[in-house]
């Protein structure tokens, strides 16, 4: 009678157990794309417009001040129409090589933005980049800041001609 019990209850626990290895193996299917929501906004509209052959330059912030006194770095900033927790960001590029990305945590009426860095990525390798994000909050700001890209040389800090496209920004399955 015991083994019995013993058998059964060894049996549901294999099951269960690899019933939870196999939902981690399967791959997460994605919401959709919210740079393409209506409402969305960005300091570069090209890079946001869905056509990944699309090329847009980043540039420094209008008014931005570096402390260092040197140019700004190039920077892109997309604005979603609402708050949302995003989970993965998708970057086709060739060209940039360094960069981080920030999310806006919402900072205080007086400071307007409170810019979270959510990855810092040292090397690229392929044209198209994908981000996940696993420290995710609700925001409605993304800001991508290019530190370095392959045309460094051949190109000025105040204007980088980056083949970027904002491709996605999007949360878990629901």
């Amino acid at each position: 009678m015991i083994y019995k019990c013993v058998l059964s209850l060894s049996l549901v626990c294999f099951v269960v157990i690899m019933t939870g290895c196999t939902a981690l193996l399967l791959e997460q299917e994605w919401s959709e794309n919210y740079a393409l929501l209506d409402g969305s906004q960005s300091t570069i509209p090209q890079m946001i417009d869905g056509d990944i052959s699309t090329v847009g330059k980043t540039k420094p912030t209008d008014g931005a001040v570096s402390r260092t006194g040197k140019t700004p770095l190039p920077e892109v900033v997309i604005t979603l129409p609402e708050k949302k927790v995003i989970r993965k960001v998708v970057i086709h590029s060739d060209n940039i090589k360094k960069f981080n990305l920030y999310a806006d945590k919402g900072g205080s009426p007086i400071s307007g933005t409170d810019w979270q860095l959510i990855r810092k990525v040292q090397s690229t390798k392929t044209g198209k980049i994908v981000i996940p994000v696993f420290d995710s909050f609700p925001t409605d700001s993304i800001r991508l800041v290019v530190l370095g890209t392959k045309d460094d040389a051949s190109f000025t800090r105040n204007e980088v001609d980056l083949a970027a496209q904002i491709c996605s920004i999007s949360s878990g399955s629901s």
